[in-house]
């Protein structure tokens, strides 16, 4: 728990500034949500609040999401997210915090809640007080949208593509490449997985990457990667590919040139870029989400040394990580 280890030993003084900080901001942000409430569109206007709050809350995704039982365990139903189509697929070992998003029993027109969901990916750092704190006051901002969202709540909402970046969302991607599977194993062909993303070396809570970083990203990628290979967008600050017919040693060399070019957009700014790499063999039996599993591991260990060696890394997933 850093966050909260980090706050031992500060002075009264540092606590009673830092609620002022964040009551400040919240104050702003929930000025903003106010204004998004009365648009026409209230599924555009929910998207555009989770983008907002997760740009508060730097590398997060949102989710707002409904529950049709009070008791259940997991939410069901997504009204509105951002990353746009990730949803609740990459929750599962990340870092999350939640606030009930409160609503009237015949705005829900059941026994459903609302939940303001804030994840960060696996190997992010924790989230910290503050940011809890700012969450809870801004979640019953969301409570008009989610009244008007409720009432048309009969399949979750997901989107093919991502809107900032144009490449596929989590899902999609995941059954974009589940489509090619059977056929690399009728051919005896391999194939790999990479996942990319960035590291502060500064110790700064800054954003590891900003949209435009994400999005001049992906343009690199497009231009350095096949046409046929398959790109994603699978965090809030994490791109995916998966590339048909290259095994780890090809990847490897293909990372270096791919990280290499990605650290040049981020010459001078303290963030360096990193990528996990994990290789399916024919006959394996592995799946998409498996793969990427993988590969999100070789990532974290890629991003540690990026940020030990202040330098881009690549790092290749190996049978002895599991």
């Amino acid at each position: 728990m850093k966050d909260h280890e980090s706050s031992l030993g500060r002075s009264p003084g540092f606590a009673a500034e830092s609620l002022v900080g964040v009551e400040a901001r919240c104050g702003t942000l929930g000025r903003l949500l106010d204004s998004l409430t009365g648009l026409p569109d209230a599924v555009t206007a929910s998207a555009a609040a989770c983008a907002l709050v997760a740009s508060e809350l730097a590398d997060a995704g949102m989710v707002l999401a409904f529950r049709r039982n009070k008791g259940a365990k997991r939410p069901d139903i997504v009204l509105a997210d951002y990353p746009a189509g990730i949803g609740l697929a990459d929750i599962a070992g990340a870092e999350t915090m939640s606030a009930a998003v409160p609503l009237r029993e015949h705005d829900s027109g059941d026994a459903g809640t609302a939940i303001l969901i804030a994840w960060r990916s696996r190997g992010d750092r924790r989230f910290s007080a503050e940011e809890r704190e700012l969450l809870v006051h801004v979640a019953p901002k969301f409570a008009p949208l989610c009244a008007r969202l409720v009432a048309d709540r009969g399949q979750p909402r997901t989107g093919i593509l991502d809107p900032e970046t144009g490449v596929w969302s989590l899902p999609p991607f995941l059954e974009q490449a589940a489509r090619r599977f059977d056929r690399l194993d009728v051919e005896d062909s391999v194939g790999t997985m990479f996942a990319f993303g960035w590291v502060r070396c500064d110790g700064l809570a800054a954003p590891e990457a900003s949209s435009i970083v994400v999005r001049n990203s992906v343009a690199c990628l497009q231009e350095m990667l096949r046409p046929a290979d398959l790109i994603g967008r699978i965090g809030p600050t994490r791109i995916g590919a998966w590339c048909d017919g290259i095994d780890h040693l090809i990847a490897a060399e293909r990372g270096d040139r791919i990280v290499t070019k990605l650290d040049a957009l981020l010459s001078g700014s303290s963030r360096h870029a990193a990528i996990g790499i994990a290789t399916r063999w024919p006959q394996s039996g592995d799946d998409p989400a498996t793969l990427l599993a993988r590969a999100r591991i070789g990532l974290e260990q890629a991003r540690l040394a990026a940020a030990t060696q202040a330098k881009p890394a690549v790092r290749i997933w190996q049978s002895s990580d599991r």
